[in-house]
């Protein structure tokens, strides 16, 4: 054995001295490599810009009922421009000043059971990062996403949001404070309608409204309801989110009957009814429709409805036109047929306004003008968009 290694030393030696060489090489260059890198990547924190009139936000249904995804749409590029993640049934709004979102989000320590920590999260408006979160009583209304469920004051003062335990209430948060300043009771009824910087209004379940005042410090100081219902909830149902036009706000009901109320006033006071129907219109199957089927655009006194053909009942389903009314003159002045249909509607403030539909199934939101009726385009690949709201 000694031999035959004495023998092939020489090899072994020349073999060594071959691969100090290759390794030497190697190495060089894999250092004049790594010399002629650029930098690593630094990771950055992109900022949105300023709101725009024409963004709207989207809840939509996730992968898991324990997350709700909230997106922020751009109507003129027709693009994606950032999303929020909220926790369970999230309800969402934006601050006056656009330069705030909110959530109120519920999450359980093991997922779908165990302890539950209720929150109201403050996210920076321009980096979609949460700023601050306000721990909250758990009530808070555990519902499909709702425009009604959660409302900021006009100055910006409180965020309010309902309460079903199954007794409703209102919860109101002072931003200011950073804490929850107080419960209000609602018996009976739900639904925030902002109507002044400390006062809102509510839709009972006996079909007549209630009107609350409340304090700086949150809490109720006058409470008046409606003489009697001002719309009959067994023979003819209104839809929750009415047109808000000129301190009137303008209830659909699902046999295409509009309810006004004059909101003015406290309590809010029932104006004459009149029908979005024609005897034409009834015979063709005609009716309002779908899951925020009501908009409006306040400047020229016009409402939207999501409109569909069907029977009895049939007030969920999605809508194939969206119709268009003067309140004023209680007359339909166009009708916008829609290529998807559509579970959804919003309508932007602005001088140029945007009208959006949203088609849950399909996944896509639909941008029309509003004024004009014409098609945009569509943004795809959005889950299944379910509530639109305003920014």
């Amino acid at each position: 054995m000694k031999a035959m290694v004495k023998r092939f030393a020489p090899l072994f030696a020349l073999f060594a001295g071959v691969l100090a060489i290759v390794l030497g090489v190697a190495i060089g260059q894999v250092t004049r490599a790594l010399a002629q890198m650029p930098p690593q990547e630094q990771v950055t924190i992109l900022e949105l810009p300023p709101v725009s009139p024409h963004w709207i936000a989207a809840t939509s249904f996730g992968g898991s009922i324990m997350v709700t995804p909230i997106t922020l749409i751009d109507g003129d590029s027709l693009r994606v421009v950032g999303t929020i993640t909220g926790g369970l049934t999230a309800m969402f709004a934006a601050a006056p000043d656009h330069k705030q979102f909110y959530t109120a989000d519920t999450f359980y320590s093991r997922a779908i059971r165990g302890d539950r920590t209720d929150t109201v999260t403050i996210y920076d408006a321009r980096k979609l990062a949460p700023a601050s979160e306000i721990v909250i009583p758990n009530k808070r209304q555990l519902a499909v996403q709702d425009t009604t469920a959660m409302s900021v004051t006009p100055d910006g003062r409180f965020l309010l949001y309902s309460n079903l335990t199954p007794a409703t209430s209102v919860t109101a948060v002072d931003l200011q404070g950073n804490k929850v300043a107080a419960e209000i009771q609602t018996p009976g009824c739900s639904e925030i309608l902002i109507l002044g910087e400390r006062e809102f209004a509510s839709v009972c379940a006996d079909g007549s409204m209630l009107t609350t005042q409340f304090d700086d410090n949150g809490k109720a100081t006058e409470q008046k309801r409606t003489a009697k219902p001002f719309f009959d909830v067994d023979k003819d149902p209104v839809f929750a989110v009415p047109a808000m036009i000129d301190k009137q706000a303008y209830f659909v009901s699902y046999h295409g009957v509009v309810y006004p109320m004059d909101i003015s006033s406290s309590p809010s006071s029932p104006g004459e009814s009149w029908p979005l129907l024609t005897d034409q219109d009834k015979q063709a199957g005609w009716r309002p429709g779908g899951w925020q089927p009501v908009s409006y655009y306040a400047p020229e006194y016009l409402m939207f409805v999501l409109m569909h053909q069907g029977g009895e009942w049939t007030h969920k389903k999605a809508g194939t036109e969206v119709w268009v009314f003067n309140v004023s003159q209680h007359s339909r002045i166009a009708r916008i047929p829609l290529p998807v249909e559509a579970n959804s509607i919003r309508v932007t403030q602005d001088s140029k306004p945007l009208l959006f539909a949203a088609s849950m199934h399909e996944g896509v939101i639909q941008v029309f003008s509003a004024l004009g009726g014409q098609y945009q385009g569509q943004i795809q690949e959005m889950g299944q968009p379910f509530t639109l709201y305003g920014l």
